[in-house]
């Protein structure tokens, strides 16, 4: 393993290890502003409002219980006892930082049209960006398309709720990968399984009860 595996590996551990931790005391750092400088202030905040999010990250067989930390319109971040912060826009992952190998912005306007019906059959595009090995932030072009959408019960806590499975496709030249999304009648995603990055794989979120 090379020194660069190894330094983009060591915040991945230190993910896995503080989710294992996270808000057995509460969190202790926020995001700046919406993390899109990715600088952590060294403060030690209260949560914004009495919702939790489930996120589970298979490839490193991590798991934790979320709360907001900050918000903006319809962006909300949520944070680890250690700063690592992930934002969502209307339930769709916009960026993380501090997983290593984060995903520093998405664009997720035509995927969020998609998920209130206005896709069709039609494809829409997704621009991403990264951090390149000498910190450049490098943008890939993602064309989306809807694969799926299928009504059912979706029991959350001991609640059932009526939601739209609903299932994408996205792919660029080098690469693609499929994200589901579990929404319901009132257009909020309660359950998600989204492509972060190569490193960190997949995502998967679920507010604990609603």
């Amino acid at each position: 393993m090379t020194r660069t595996d190894r330094k983009s590996l060591r915040p991945l551990l230190l993910f896995a290890t503080s989710l294992a931790l996270l808000f057995a005391s509460g969190c202790n750092r926020l995001t700046d502003g919406l993390g899109l400088t990715g600088q952590v202030k060294q403060i030690a905040p209260e949560p914004i409002a009495p919702q939790r999010l489930r996120v589970i990250l298979p490839s490193l067989g991590a798991e934790a219980i979320l709360a907001p930390v900050a918000r903006r319109q319809d962006v909300t971040v949520w944070q680890t006892l250690d700063g690592i912060t992930l934002a969502f826009q209307d339930g769709l992952l916009i960026n993380t930082r501090g997983l290593g190998n984060d995903l520093m912005s998405s664009d997720v306007s035509s995927n969020l049209s998609m998920l209130g019906g206005a896709a069709g059959d039609t494809y829409y595009p997704q621009t991403r960006s990264y951090l390149d090995g000498e910190d450049r932030i490098i943008f890939h072009e993602y064309k989306c398309h809807q694969l799926s959408q299928k009504k059912l019960q979706l029991t959350i806590g001991a609640r059932p709720h009526s939601v739209s499975q609903i299932e994408e496709n996205c792919s660029s030249q080098d690469h693609e990968f499929e994200n589901i999304y579990w929404v319901d009648q009132a257009g909020v995603v309660l359950k998600s399984r989204q492509w972060v990055s190569l490193n960190v794989g997949f995502m998967e979120t679920e507010y604990v009860d609603r």
